[in-house]
């Protein structure tokens, strides 16, 4: 088992793409729904002021993990949380607040409130009784939260009434689906949940399960051996879930390189990046650029949509070089000539504001560069100051 979200980035160092199995029947179905880059959170009212959210592992002995705010669209510092190296990416509560999971100081893991201040602000516990170390946290209609648990399989569910005199007990366990195949060796890696309150698991080989709304019995969306670890799962503004995957994921051809409608004769090769889910029904995927492209990458890390139904998704290709993709609405491959190489081991995250520019980080030279929508124009770069390094997720919040 791999130690955490962080973690499973970094052992994409040295994986090749070998090993891959091979499909050309997948279908295209339909195009991608307007969206929101909100993650799980619900929809922010079009003026209301979003901030960049960024989760930095740190580095052990020398770094404490940090959640820094960055205001948009100048990238200044607004605040740093201090968190272990095993905390969660963040999810948005009902009260349109950050939260996250990491390690208690009773034992075990707790949800913390990141709150929305200046400076350095000190994490506030809502309660500890998470059994295990999440790698996912996502938040429902409700308020409710979801907790990943590699460790053991399943997602608890757990209500958001802050209680920190005892560990809480879960109201809640998600399993079934794809969740304990193959003698227990696929567990969930992240989750999403629904305006309706559908709940969504990926898990270590690229299968998605879902539970619909007061059901915990999962059912398979998308079946395991497509690909490695599902990365990142966002809502969009229509409700529908965005799973992206990698590494060693599925070989699908096509009949030349302008067609996105997949053949078994086809000879050109791209690779299956990610899908899009509605009401539990797979209906769309996405593709890499064909495998000979200077874009070619097949491990897909991020993934963001803005309102008009772009797609990007930050990937890293097994020669080292992070790559960004940009689709165009209704796409299913992406259009090479508004992607673009970035540095060496950037693991890139992306994240797209309401104004449509998106929002790059490079972990290996720690900075953060912002661009204009629909372009490869550059607006601002910046390098985080000192002491909050490798970061390891964005995301676009209240």
């Amino acid at each position: 088992m791999r130690s955490g979200f962080g973690a499973a980035i970094l052992a994409l160092f040295g994986l090749g793409l070998a090993g891959c199995s091979t499909r050309a029947d997948v279908p295209t179905t339909g195009a991608p729904s307007l969206a929101q880059p909100q993650g799980e959170s619900p929809p922010a009212a079009a003026k209301a002021t979003q901030y960049l959210y960024v989760y930095n592992e740190g580095s052990a002995g020398l770094y404490t993990g940090e959640y820094a705010r960055y205001s948009l669209p100048d990238l200044s510092l607004l605040e740093t949380t201090e968190a272990d190296g095993v905390a969660s990416p963040e999810a948005f509560g009902k009260d349109q607040l950050p939260y996250f999971i990491d390690e208690a100081a009773q034992g075990g893991f707790a949800v913390y409130l990141q709150p929305v201040k200046n400076k350095v602000v000190p994490a506030v516990e809502q309660f500890y009784g998470v059994p295990c170390q999440s790698t996912s946290l996502a938040t429902g209609p409700t308020g409710d939260f979801y907790a990943v648990q590699y460790c053991s399989g399943n997602v608890l569910e757990y209500s958001p009434k802050k209680a920190t005199n005892k560990a809480k007990k879960p109201i809640a366990q998600y399993t079934g689906g794809n969740l304990g195949l193959k003698s227990g060796t696929i567990n969930p890696t992240y989750a999403a949940v629904d305006r309706k309150g559908d709940l969504y698991v990926g898990d270590n080989e690229g299968g998605v399960t879902y539970f619909a709304a007061g059901s915990t019995k999962g059912v398979i969306a998308f079946p395991t051996g497509n690909s490695g670890y599902v990365y990142q799962m966002i809502v969009d503004a229509n409700g529908d879930v965005w799973s992206v995957h990698g590494p060693d994921p599925t070989q699908v051809y096509f009949r030349n390189k302008t067609s996105c409608v997949p053949d078994r004769s086809g000879t050109i090769e791209r690779f299956e990046q990610a899908e899009r889910f509605s009401k539990g029904r797979l209906v769309q995927h996405l593709y890499t650029a064909t495998s000979d492209s200077p874009v070619f990458a097949g491990d897909g890390l991020s993934i963001a949509i803005d309102s008009k139904g772009r797609i990007y998704i930050g990937n890293q290709d097994s020669s080292d070089d992070g790559v960004l993709l940009d689709y165009n609405p209704g796409a299913s491959c992406p259009t090479d000539g508004l992607s673009f190489v970035l540095p060496t081991r950037a693991f890139p995250q992306v994240a797209v504001d309401a104004s449509g520019r998106y929002y790059i980080t490079d972990y290996n030279d720690n900075s953060i560069s912002v661009y204009e929508g629909g372009s490869k124009k550059l607006l601002k770069k910046i390098t985080q100051k000192k002491g909050i390094v490798a970061i390891t997720y964005a995301t676009i919040g209240p």
